[in-house]
């Protein structure tokens, strides 16, 4: 018993004197590490979506001559294509709904909005 209330204590001393003494993060300024890693994370999603992109249309490519030679069902190319075209607009989708600016997706702006802006001043 006597050993556990010497840990307590000496625990206790330590969140004191860490709060006393570390009264500001320094990984929460600008320039911290969470900043680098959030621009490492963000930059890897962005190559890894790529990555995934030429590999999606790849496998696009093979599965139709598969479908045409007959050694799968066109059932199940239409399925692979409407999960791949899902996949790949979950990023938009998400970053539309959520009205959030964090730009892991690369170019997709409000396009819709560009596009209404042309057509008014022609008109």
């Amino acid at each position: 018993m006597n050993r556990n209330k010497k840990i307590l204590v000496l625990s206790l001393l330590c969140i004191v004197f860490t709060i006393m003494f570390c009264n500001t993060a320094l990984a929460d300024e600008e320039g911290g590490v969470f900043k680098a890693l959030r621009d490492k994370t963000s930059a890897f999603a962005i190559q890894l979506r790529v990555l995934a992109y030429v590999i999606s249309c790849f496998g696009i490519i093979m599965f139709t001559f598969l479908a045409i030679s007959g050694k799968i069902n066109f059932k199940h190319l239409g399925y692979i294509f409407i999960s791949l075209f899902m996949l790949s607009a979950t990023g938009a989708i998400i970053d539309y709904f959520s009205g959030s600016h964090a730009h892991l997706e690369s170019k997709f702006g409000d396009t819709y909005m560009k596009d209404v802006s042309h057509s008014s001043l022609g008109s």
